[in-house]
């Protein structure tokens, strides 16, 4: 009997195995929204060990029903009463978390980059407006036990970087938990407008009301990045987008559309802002007030801008993840009248 098992075993791997390589690849893990390994991304370099981690990669990745797997692992953590599952945490009302803990950080990289700032604010008019994690501002109602780190003390260190810009402190007012999406680590409407405001407080300006703003929900089944992590949860976000005036939007030197609704199609559907994320892009309003302003920005810009496209005659969002440049060249070639650092904290 032990024979015909230990047969049973390899006859059942040798299967598995010969199928990962007749089938043709999966691309793409719309569960997991990100690119997976296939047959031409193996390396043959079998000294230094590129080999082993590439195949491992591979057979993890275009493992046969893959999804399904991740579905049932994720319930059985869920069940067994884990509640942080793979860098999130699932809330009693199914609401997603990520969790980011001081080990998570890289201060000395975000210290530098906060000296950096400082130094173009010598010679700019510079807001840095930081954003708190999710798990910073809800881990006193919603997360139980989970190591988050410090916003506060990360801020003030940053704070004490930063002395020529003008800083703008959200803690606090992000606090409601309807403010950024359940299934998402980014802010809602209702997050970005809380953010908008408080940059027009900072700019001694008057904020529109959000109520002057015309709305229009496209879409109500989004499942963000953190549902990909735990693709078990039953919460469902809409995401509601504000009108903006007649402008003309560049990204990466490609004509392109404010909104883009072909992303609602997809599984990332927060891409509806610009298309995604992109080194560069120009926003032109002839109607604006004369001015340039450069946002120095990660994602959460993204659903910021609308907010703003309407005053300025020039905003550009610059992503530093993905270009190559010096910073302070561009600043000096682009002389803007006004620079913003938006960028969640840890970024």
């Amino acid at each position: 009997m032990k024979k015909f098992f230990a047969v049973l075993f390899v006859l059942s791997l040798s299967l598995v195995t010969a199928a990962l390589f007749a089938l043709p690849d999966r691309d793409v893990s719309e569960l997991e929204n990100r690119s997976l390994t296939g047959k031409k991304n193996i390396s043959f370099n079998v000294l230094n060990g590129d080999f082993q981690d590439s195949l491992e990669s591979f057979t993890s990745d275009q493992f046969p029903l893959r999804d399904r797997l991740v579905y049932f692992q994720t319930g059985l953590f869920y069940l067994s009463g884990q509640r942080e599952i793979d860098g999130a945490y699932v809330c009693d009302d199914g609401r997603l978390v990520q969790i980011i803990s001081e080990e998570d950080l890289n201060k000395k990289s975000l210290l530098r980059y906060a000296e950096k700032i400082n130094s173009i604010a010598e010679k700019n008019k510079v807001y840095v407006m930081y954003v708190p994690s999710a798990c910073a501002e809800l881990k006193d109602g919603f997360i139980k036990g989970a190591r988050v780190y410090d916003y506060e003390r990360l801020y003030n260190e940053l704070s004490r970087r930063l002395e020529k810009a003008e800083i703008i402190d959200l803690y606090g007012a992000l606090s409601n938990p309807d403010f950024y999406y359940k299934t998402d680590h980014h802010w809602n409407i209702y997050g970005a407008y809380e953010a908008y405001k408080a940059f027009c407080r900072a700019r001694r300006a008057k904020p529109a009301s959000l109520d002057s703003y015309e709305t229009k929900t496209v879409t109500k089944d989004f499942q963000g990045t953190l549902f990909s992590k735990i693709p078990i949860s039953k919460q469902t976000d809409e995401i509601i987008i504000p009108s903006v005036p007649e402008i003309g939007v560049t990204a990466d030197g490609q004509k392109t559309d404010f909104y883009c609704l072909d992303a609602l199609e997809t599984k990332d559907k927060y891409n509806v802002f610009q298309g995604g994320n992109h080194g560069t892009v120009e926003i032109e309003n002839k109607n604006g007030n004369g001015k340039t302003l450069l946002i120095l920005k990660d994602s959460f810009a993204n659903s910021f801008v609308p907010f703003i496209a309407g005053e300025y005659s020039k905003i550009v969002l610059l992503d530093e993840r993905y270009v190559f440049i010096s910073l302070e060249e561009y600043v000096n070639n682009l002389s803007p009248d006004e620079i913003l650092v938006l960028r969640e904290i840890i970024n």
